[in-house]
């Protein structure tokens, strides 16, 4: 077996599909967002970018709760280095979606 045949294998293990799907989705939300964002020229558009954050910021939460189930199941499993990898990616998108929410609710502040 070829050596990305074997990583494949082995990642295959550590998140479920619905998990990969939720963060493939997350990241690509966040960065079309990040497009859109760089598009935005006026202040009139304060109220659509608080919407926008609040997308992402629900977004990587769900990635977050994925993540999380993929954790339990690895611990479960007693697949100790592939519930760390989990927990951490866990981890950075619960940040990831804290920050998003905050901004999300800034944004709607100053927006009204």
């Amino acid at each position: 077996m070829s050596a990305p045949a074997k990583l494949r294998s082995r990642l295959r293990g550590v998140v479920s599909l619905g998990t990969f799907v939720a963060v493939v989705v997350a990241v690509g939300v966040s960065l079309l967002y990040l497009a859109w964002v760089a598009t935005i020229r006026n202040s009139d558009q304060i109220g659509e970018l608080s919407v926008g954050t609040f997308v992402v910021g629900l977004s990587c939460a769900f990635a977050a709760v994925m993540l999380t189930i993929s954790m339990i199941r690895a611990v479960r499993g007693a697949r100790d280095g592939r519930a760390m990898l989990a927990a951490l990616l866990a981890g950075g998108f619960a940040i990831a979606a804290g920050i998003a929410l905050g901004a999300s609710d800034i944004l709607g502040k100053l927006a009204s």
